[in-house]
C-alpha cells in the first residue's frame, strides 16, 4: 500500500502500480463481505455508514489485511 487518505471515514487507500490494479482487490473485499469501490486503476474507496461500531470496524480491518495480503483467496 502506497497511502492511506481521507477525512473520518471516508478513506482512500493507494496502492503501488506494481499491485496489478484495485478491482482484484475489491472483488477479494466483496468475497469478504466488504464494499468498495475501484477508483482510478489504483486506489480502492471506502466510506462505511456512519452508524458503523467499533466491532465492525475492527472485523472490516481483518478482512483488509486478508484480502491485501491473499487477494486470489477470495
Amino acid at each position: 500500500m502506497k497511502e492511506v487518505r481521507g477525512r473520518g471515514l471516508m478513506i482512500a487507500l493507494e496502492l503501488y502500480p506494481h499491485a496489478s490494479g484495485a478491482r482484484r482487490y475489491c472483488d477479494a473485499l466483496h468475497g469478504r463481505g466488504v464494499l468498495c469501490k475501484d477508483t482510478h486503476d489504483h486506489t480502492i474507496r471506502v466510506s462505511p455508514p456512519l452508524v458503523i461500531t467499533r466491532g465492525e470496524i475492527d472485523w472490516a480491518l481483518e478482512q483488509f489485511d486478508a484480502a491485501l495480503a491473499h487477494p486470489e483467496a477470495a
